[in-house]
């Protein structure tokens, strides 16, 4: 006998299935809401910090530069004058680079990696939202003007080959110009060339090496960064993985709490005690184990040296 289908017409009552896709859906929600709402805050406190702060940010430039000169690498006027002077169009290409290589870029692959899995999401969002707050810490300490704000050294290639968006008054108020340092522009592009590299993608993993590697160039060609702020960028992301891996580890019971702090305290006391020791003394005391292999080294280099001169007498 033939028996008619019947077509699901109703909607089916809200049942443990419908709890789960609004569920669902929320944690979509509030993990959009976390994300922007740390980088508005983030924003918001910069804002409130930089106020009278330009004479301390330029003087902060100046002791950037000198350091730069002492260490041997201020490089950054002789690479931006090499490319004025080669093409406007590479200037401007740059300049391009500079805008659409960094929020584009770590979006989608944000967005990317949180659809295909949330657990690797949350790990390098937690690394983010630290460096946020390493980089607010390192801004109140240490405001920053930018090189392009410096006309004896540098050139605001924004303002003068476009586009001007960080340059003009309508991007002033998305942005702080003061916090130079660190650049998360070069930090970042560390932490997602991480994320390309393990992805086991071949032409992710080639792009890993390029991604930072032209941010570094890009940073300094356009004038929004010293070297040393990239440097300093790499180091937040470095300290803030580490301070990621140790919070999960501690969670997981890997690491021993108890332990950690009498560990840290034996570390730093036998710092200040190898400070203090003797220059004369070093690390050769008296009945070590280096000074017996030192000493014997000697010894046989002497007897080695007698024999060779007893040979030649005879």
């Amino acid at each position: 006998m033939h028996v008619p289908h019947r077509w699901n017409d109703v909607a089916k009552p809200a049942g443990i299935g419908g709890r789960l896709a609004s569920w669902q859906g929320s944690s979509h929600l509030r993990e959009f809401a976390l994300v922007v709402g740390a980088y508005l805050l983030y924003m918001l406190i910069r804002q409130i910090i930089a106020a009278d702060i330009d004479a301390v940010a330029f003087i902060h430039a100046e002791d950037v530069m000198n350091l730069e000169k002492d260490l041997g690498f201020f490089w950054e006027p002789a690479l931006q004058g090499w490319a004025i002077e080669t093409s406007n169009t590479m200037v401007v290409f740059f300049n391009w680079a500079y805008i659409l290589s960094f929020y584009p870029i770590i979006i989608t692959a944000s967005i990317i990696l949180y659809l295909k899995s949330k657990h690797h999401y949350r790990y390098y969002r937690n690394v983010v939202l630290l460096s946020f707050l390493f980089a607010l810490a390192a801004f109140a300490v240490f405001p920053l003007a930018p090189p392009r704000m410096l006309a004896r050294e540098f050139v605001d290639t924004m303002a003068i080959f476009g586009p001007s968006i960080y340059s003009g008054a309508e991007g002033a108020s998305f942005y702080n110009a003061f916090a130079a340092m660190p650049s998360l522009h070069f930090g970042w592009s560390v932490l997602f060339a991480t994320i390309f590299f393990r992805s086991g993608n071949r032409l992710l993993r080639i792009f890993a090496f390029i991604y930072p590697s032209m941010m570094l160039f890009t940073i300094v060609v356009t004038g929004n960064h010293y070297i040393l702020d990239a440097i300093a960028g790499g180091v937040v992301i470095v300290i803030s993985f580490g301070t990621v891996n140790a919070i999960s580890a501690i969670r997981r019971g890997d690491m021993n709490t108890s332990q950690l702090i009498p560990t840290t305290s034996r570390s730093l006391a036998a710092i200040v005690e190898m400070c203090r020791r003797q220059p004369d003394r070093g690390v050769l005391t008296r009945g070590s184990q280096l000074e017996k292999q030192v000493t014997g080294q000697r010894q046989y280099d002497q007897a080695y040296q007698h024999s060779v001169y007893v040979s030649t007498i005879w």
